[in-house]
């Protein structure tokens, strides 16, 4: 959760200036990273716009997001790549490709022909949008078409991985820096779908860039083909060094999950999700989902104590706009020392009634935070003790708070995919993370001296 307003329903930025679009763009999707990473990124993004001969100042932006995906957004050169997708890489060759696919949409003036647009609707899709990972990195597509940005045909997408092949070499990059990054594109769609559930789910850089069989067998034929002469660069040691110490998942700067807890060391909160129930820190709103669809929503805005009863409802109207409802009467609490507000209300979705709440809490002056939530008619209890959970941190045990970073490592004589991934931290599968992070398909030796990524706890 990357601000503190309340972001129940998300609009396009108004503003006609491309660099006022660009700022509410960017706080709608994770906000800027600007890390060592970015400067980085640019210098190669300024590299390949002078190889595609593009003339206007082109802007390079690094978007603090997991999501993998990375996009332009007109009117001007607006290049935007994903932390997501920079860890997920693993030579300075395939950031030039994707940095010159970007760029060959912008020098082929791909308009706004085929915009799309979010389809959400209903009152669940107004609490809380897409509940599951594949829906979050999902909506980050969609929010990039409703900004303003490309949902690509088949052909804009050939034309700019041709322009990318022919941008790499006059760059000094090896031209199958393009199919490197797409079989990596195409490993964490399986490792994604594999550890996550993401079935049926669309990852977002394929909803911006559709990645066909048809599509990925071109550039194979055409890196093959090449007769680029001269010696080309795939520069793996300067990639990994650059990505090393880089923010890996959620950065702490936007909160963390940990297992069933929420903690945002900044802001000093924390907050526990029911026992079974799954939690996604997206970047406008912490998400949590539970059986039978139940759901809700953890964000932030600003009320007095005394404005919490009005502040309470207008997230609750927000949610149930013109619907058929029913408000209860707001009630005051105490909850860990801080003054709060319930408020209860009934509606329909789909036509059927579901019980719906507000629980808003101010932590002095205008600081207030609020979880709302949805659930069956009599199902609410189930949330009660997430509400009771949330609770500001101690000053000592929030700076011990840290995320969870990249670290690049030099593989030793002896060392395999097993021991190394047995290094790394985190829930889930490691061994299949490590192989997705390193680009190694299954059986796939390591071999000394060779430079891997590993995923570890705390800071660089």
């Amino acid at each position: 959760m990357a601000g503190l307003v309340l972001a129940l329903a998300l609009a396009a930025p108004a503003a006609a200036q491309p660099a006022k679009e660009h700022a509410g763009f960017v706080a709608e999707l994770g906000g800027v990273y600007s890390g060592p990473q970015a400067r980085y990124v640019s210098q190669i993004g300024q590299q390949m716009a002078q190889a595609a001969g593009i003339r206007q100042r082109c802007s390079f932006t690094v978007l603090d997001t997991e999501v993998v995906n990375a996009f332009t957004a007109p009117p001007g050169c607006y290049v935007y790549i994903t932390r997501g997708l920079l860890s997920i890489m693993n030579s300075e060759a395939e950031l030039a490709a994707v940095l010159g696919h970007e760029l060959g949409h912008v020098a082929a003036s791909h308009a706004q022909r085929q915009q799309n647009a979010e389809a959400l609707s209903g009152l669940a899709a107004s609490l809380i949008g897409a509940a599951t990972r594949s829906d979050i990195a999902g909506s980050v597509a969609g929010r990039v078409a409703k900004l303003g940005t490309l949902s690509y045909s088949r052909s804009q997408e050939y034309e700019a991985d041709a322009l990318a092949m022919r941008y790499l070499p006059q760059a000094g990059y090896a031209p199958d820096g393009l199919t490197r990054v797409l079989a990596d594109l195409q490993r964490e769609d399986a490792y994604a779908t594999r550890t996550r559930g993401r079935s049926g789910g669309t990852p977002a850089w394929a909803r911006t860039h559709p990645l066909t069989t048809d599509r990925i067998a071109r550039a194979q034929a055409a890196a093959t083909a090449s007769t680029a002469g001269g010696p080309l660069l795939i520069e793996e040691t300067a990639y990994l060094l650059a990505v090393d110490g880089m923010p890996y998942d959620d950065d702490p700067v936007q909160g963390l999950v940990r297992g069933g807890a929420y903690i945002h060391p900044a802001l000093r909160i924390r907050f526990d999700a029911p026992r079974g129930f799954a939690m996604e820190n997206a970047p406008e709103a912490v998400r949590v989902t539970g059986p039978d669809g139940m759901l809700a929503q953890f964000s932030g805005g600003t009320a007095t104590s005394r404005q919490l009863p009005g502040y309470a409802e207008n997230v609750l109207r927000a949610i149930i706009r013109q619907g058929r409802s029913e408000m209860g009467v707001a009630r005051r609490a105490t909850i860990n020392g801080m003054e709060a507000v319930v408020l209860e209300a009934r509606a329909f979705s789909g036509g059927r009634p579901v019980d719906l709440i507000c629980v808003a809490y101010n932590l002095g002056g205008d600081e207030t935070y609020h979880f709302v939530a949805m659930a069956p008619v009599g199902r609410m209890p189930a949330f009660q003790p997430m509400f009771d959970s949330f609770r500001r941190l101690p000053e000592r045990e929030a700076a011990a708070v840290a995320g969870r970073r990249i670290a690049v490592v030099t593989a030793r004589s002896g060392d395999t995919a097993e021991s190394l991934s047995a290094r790394m931290t985190g829930d889930g599968d490691r061994l299949a993370l490590f192989r997705m992070l390193n680009g190694l398909e299954p059986g796939e030796p390591v071999r000394p001296g060779r430079q891997v990524k590993l995923v570890v706890d705390g800071r660089p």
